[in-house]
């Protein structure tokens, strides 16, 4: 794969197509296109100019909803016989250090296909550049989600890296009456997350409704901007932290 074939490949994705049809198109095979994204993903983060040694990635996601047939609706256990569609990756977001807020969605044709095998390479090559990652309930979501991504999409574990969780650190050093970022960012004073439509605007992103994405993708960003103000209101009273100086 060239230069060349991953521009046509880029046109594709523009015009609505998913990895998997733009790869069948081009006729190249998805491992290659898969390589080729991750060696520009890899140049440019090393191109980013870092205000320390040690690459600190703010890092959140946002899933689609799981679909399953059930008779109740409180308290349900239910069987893999139930399921009809698992959640997927739909969205994910990210700073390095104080750099801009930046984020990524699927197209809406990705969403009605079921492939979010794009956004799952991305989130690969962000972990396997970063030393460290802060996250609001990390340590119990967003990592091992990613994790089984990976898994599934047949990519070995990105390389080391330590988790910061502001959420664990609330926990564990405050009794507040909640740990949410919401909450936190309210009575911290910093900047604000962004309101959203609720449990709607999954629903119109799980039909690919545009205008529902564009709302998804501010608000998956909105986080980023947040977590990060927070994070450097608790990050003294964290006692397990990373040495940064180690780097």
């Amino acid at each position: 794969m060239n230069e060349q074939d991953y521009i046509d490949y880029l046109e594709l994705i523009n015009e609505g197509h998913s990895q998997r049809s733009a790869a069948k198109i081009l006729g190249i095979d998805r491992c290659k296109i898969q390589r080729y994204i991750k060696k520009q993903l890899d140049a440019e983060e090393d191109d980013k100019p870092l205000e320390n040694k040690a690459r600190v990635l703010f890092y959140d996601i946002e899933t689609t909803l799981a679909k399953s047939y059930h008779f109740g609706q409180y308290k349900q256990n239910l069987s893999v016989k139930q399921q009809v569609q698992e959640g997927h990756l739909l969205s994910h977001a990210w700073a390095w250090g104080d750099s801009e807020v930046v984020g990524s969605i699927l197209t809406r044709e990705e969403v009605l296909n079921r492939d979010p095998e794009r956004l799952v390479l991305e989130a690969w090559s962000l972990l396997d550049n970063a030393d460290v990652i802060v996250a609001h309930y990390g340590k119990k979501f967003d990592i091992p989600k990613l994790n089984g991504y990976f898994l599934k999409y047949g990519l070995q574990p990105p390389s080391p890296y330590r988790v910061i969780d502001t959420k664990e650190i609330s926990s564990k050093k405050f009794l507040l009456p909640f740990n949410s970022l919401e909450y936190l960012a309210k009575t911290l004073g910093v900047q604000q997350k962004i309101d959203n439509s609720g449990i709607q605007l999954w629903i119109d992103c799980d039909q690919g409704k545009q205008e529902a994405l564009d709302e998804m993708l501010a608000y998956n960003i909105g986080d980023i901007e947040a977590l990060r103000d927070v994070y450097y209101r608790l990050i003294s009273w964290d006692n397990n932290g990373v040495n940064m100086a180690l780097y």
